[in-house]
């Protein structure tokens, strides 16, 4: 019974490292408590969630605004896919963070299905886990969790890379050009997630794949440049529109400020980008080369003239253009993740492999273990989730240095799950001040957070959708001025004040209270929040030379002030 028993299980996990019963253990690694994951991870979020806030305030589904005006920052379509799902799940955080989840869900099936029709070219079909590769790396766990356009970039370029090889895969005579539009679409799409450039980037390098694979052919057939065209008409609606509608501001604040001027760029570095695309690929960093080593080895040149026409345009263009930011590479993991899927299944059983998945066991070990004596000497998160890095960590150790590679992956998607925990856990530690005050109010009472300078990354859109409660509070709002902010005090609303903010002007906005008339004490709450640009004291900590938790809390936290008028 109990060998039966074990039969059945063996059977059912290998099921789940077939393609695309690997999605299983994202699901499990990603999804839950995606509902508190307030911690921004990256600051873009703060700026598209401000942005997509606005226009569902506004009602603007073709027009983004940011501060009461129309903003160019980026194209909508991420705005509509964030307003969408607060249409579907709700506005909260959940509703806000799902749609990078599904997005990353997509991308790895698409990458496993990629995976599967360029092997079974060469007469191979193999348990396919390029898909998890990718949701296990670092940089995807990043984006994968924060509403960001990155994970986006990585959804459409695999969707139509896949959309493009299922057009290519059959004979010439039996092609369904079906395929090959829908390729050029979703191209198109990605113009209006981020920028025209990824689109750019994406028919460059499936143009160069079309020569480097023989399939002259197409480029004598009118149908293969009607559906370029319909790519095109796909991604130029909403710069049409738009160029219509708001032409003049459009072509200031997009064209002019967010793509002409970057090319004096940002002092960024070309080596710094590489270095991040390495750091993007952990777990796997280490295993890539002698990945590389088993693909020259297997002689599989139909994969490296894949890999090579999906890396080369975004890869020499963000080398050579001035303005880098490390965030550009990340759309390179899914090529780094089927280069180890192929090393994984042809030379794990060789030494080079076995030492570089060990080395990665035990880094990964000193990261987690480290990781859990600092939380442990800084009491910021309860002990049971020290002791889950802890054996997490040993588990990962374990089975890398054994050489075991589905356990290991699946330690490292354990990991994942500890990791996204303890990012709750202090997320919750940090709105809990505010949360308290705000259930103490009646329903619908208005809250405003004061920024006077109009910073892009405030985040009252953040903190809104953190706080949202079935009860009907209404989102933060903005307020850049004081006359604001006491118009709000004397309607019972609730100000937020940073402690900057209230060293600064907490006497000015006290005097032009009292100025109205308004005898009612204000009350004046502190809420203790993490601070978020710091130097952390982690060498003070593994030495122990920081023993209260009273002197912890006051390196790492800072108050921000709760205004209201008193009952």
């Amino acid at each position: 019974m109990i060998q039966k028993l074990y039969q059945r299980l063996s059977e059912l996990i290998s099921l789940t490292f077939r393609h695309p019963g690997h999605l299983v253990w994202i699901l499990a690694a990603y999804i839950p408590f995606l509902g508190l994951y307030s911690v921004p991870l990256t600051g873009d979020q703060k700026v598209y969630l401000n942005t997509a806030l606005e226009m569902r305030e506004r009602g603007s589904f073709l027009v983004p605004y940011l501060f009461g005006a129309p903003s160019y920052y980026k194209p909508p379509l991420h705005y509509w896919i964030t307003m969408g799902s607060w249409k579907i799940f709700g506005f909260n955080l959940w509703g806000s963070l799902i749609p990078s989840v599904i997005a990353t869900i997509a991308t790895a099936w698409f990458i496993g299905a990629i995976s599967n029709i360029l092997h079974a070219r060469h007469g191979r079909r193999w348990f396919s886990t390029a898909g998890a590769w990718f949701a296990l790396a670092l940089g995807t766990v990043t984006f994968g969790t924060t509403a960001q356009m990155e994970i986006f970039t990585c959804l459409f370029y695999a969707a139509a890379w896949w959309a493009a090889l299922k057009f290519l895969a059959g004979p010439a005579q039996k092609r369904r050009w079906l395929w090959l539009y829908g390729a050029f679409a979703i191209a198109g799409l990605a113009a209006i997630n981020k920028s025209p450039l990824y689109s750019v980037l994406w028919v460059a390098g499936f143009f160069s794949y079309v020569l480097f694979e023989g399939h002259w052919d197409l480029l004598r057939e009118r149908r293969f440049y009607l559906a370029w065209l319909f790519g095109i008409a796909v991604g130029s609606v909403w710069y049409g529109s738009i160029l219509i509608v708001d032409g003049q501001r459009f072509l200031t604040d997009y064209l002019v400020r967010e793509t002409w001027n970057k090319r004096s760029g940002n002092r960024g570095s070309w080596w710094s980008l590489w270095l991040a695309l390495l750091y993007y690929c952990v777990p796997f960093t280490l295993m890539l080369l002698p990945s590389m080593r088993a693909i020259r080895r297997g002689r599989a040149w139909g994969l490296v003239r894949f890999l090579f026409c999906w890396c080369w345009a975004p890869a020499l263009f963000f080398t050579i253009y001035p303005y880098r930011v490390k965030a550009y590479f990340h759309m390179l993991v899914p090529a780094a993740a089927l280069i180890v899927e192929w090393g994984y299944y042809h030379f794990s059983g060789k030494a080079t492999f076995r030492w570089a998945t060990a080395v990665t066991g035990f880094l990964v070990f000193v990261a987690l273990e480290g990781s859990a004596l600092v939380l442990q000497r800084a009491w910021l998160v309860p002990a049971w989730i020290v002791t889950l890095f802890v054996l997490t960590g040993a588990t990962v150790f374990l089975f890398a240095t054994r050489s075991w590679m589905r356990a290991f992956m699946l330690a490292c998607f354990a990991g994942i799950l500890v990791f996204r925990i303890a990012a709750v856990s202090l997320g919750q530690q940090d709105i809990a001040g505010l949360r308290a005050s705000v259930a103490s109010l009646p329903g619908h009472t208005r809250i405003g957070m004061y920024d006077e300078h109009q910073n892009i990354w405030h985040e009252f859109a953040l903190m809104s959708v953190a706080l949202a409660r079935a009860d009907g509070t209404p989102p933060i709002e903005r307020l850049d001025s004081l006359d604001k902010a006491v118009k709000l005090l004397r309607t019972g609303g609730l100000l937020i004040l940073s402690d900057e903010q209230d060293a600064r002007l907490g006497r000015t906005l006290l005097a032009k209270y009292l100025g109205t008339g308004d005898r009612r004490e204000l009350e004046d709450k502190p809420w203790p929040r993490w601070k978020s640009r710091i130097k952390f004291p982690y060498q003070k900590l593994l030495r122990g030379e920081l023993g209260k938790r009273s002197e912890i809390l006051g390196m790492l936290q800072r108050n921000f002030r709760l205004k209201r008028v008193a009952n």
